[in-house]
């Protein structure tokens, strides 16, 4: 089995605080990328199944990849909020206008992907290894998000309670999919599963 520990530790030693003023457009551009990196994530969500689930334990199959995504947007998300360390308030506007649409539309895109990783869950439960490094990063998500969120809120005041909807919005998809791979069991029914799914495969 991959050491999904290991490898989210040495992906999060790559994330290097960055202490700087950055302007809206920069902000909404950070905001765009991690949106893109979600958008990327959702084809391989989209093919898990039954049968390719279980190659997680090779390390193979569509999981290892989404982790590892899911992993690099906690990157992402964590260099974005030390550049917006010391940015002053942003004034009302198409500037705060333009970072509230940009993070409505982060989480538009990431509540799909969710959607989808919570249902491909619910076909899963017999199958070891996935639930805890899934839920593992999906809680390095939620804290990096939330920040993000709160760190926008403190810089386009004129926008506080969209934006706080948004987030509690977004918050509940990720406790609902953290939940849902926190349900996953490891059983010795499910190590017999999912070996004889791999061999099938193999």
């Amino acid at each position: 089995m991959v050491a999904f520990r290991k490898l989210f530790a040495s992906a999060m030693a790559l994330a290097v605080p960055v202490i700087a003023q950055i302007t809206p457009a920069q902000i909404v551009s950070n905001i765009q990328l991690i949106t893109q990196k979600s958008q990327a994530l959702q084809a391989p969500a989209q093919s898990i199944s039954i049968i390719n689930g279980p190659l997680i334990v090779i390390g193979q199959g569509p999981f290892p990849e989404i982790i590892r995504g899911l992993s690099d947007i906690v990157i992402t998300g964590t260099n974005a909020i030390s550049q917006m360390q010391g940015t002053p308030a942003v004034v009302p506007g198409a500037d705060s206008d333009a970072i509230y649409n940009a993070f409505r539309e982060f989480v538009r895109v990431h509540q799909t992907l969710l959607n989808v990783l919570i249902g491909k869950a619910g076909l899963l439960n017999t199958v070891p290894y996935i639930g805890q490094p899934m839920s593992l990063v999906l809680r390095q998500v939620e804290s990096v998000v939330d920040t993000i969120a709160f760190s926008l809120i403190d810089t386009v005041q004129s926008r506080t309670s969209d934006l706080q909807g948004q987030a509690a919005s977004l918050d509940g998809s990720l406790q609902t999919a953290i939940n849902s791979y926190d349900g996953l069991s490891l059983n010795r029914r499910s190590l017999r599963y999912a070996r004889r799914e791999i061999a099938a495969t193999a």
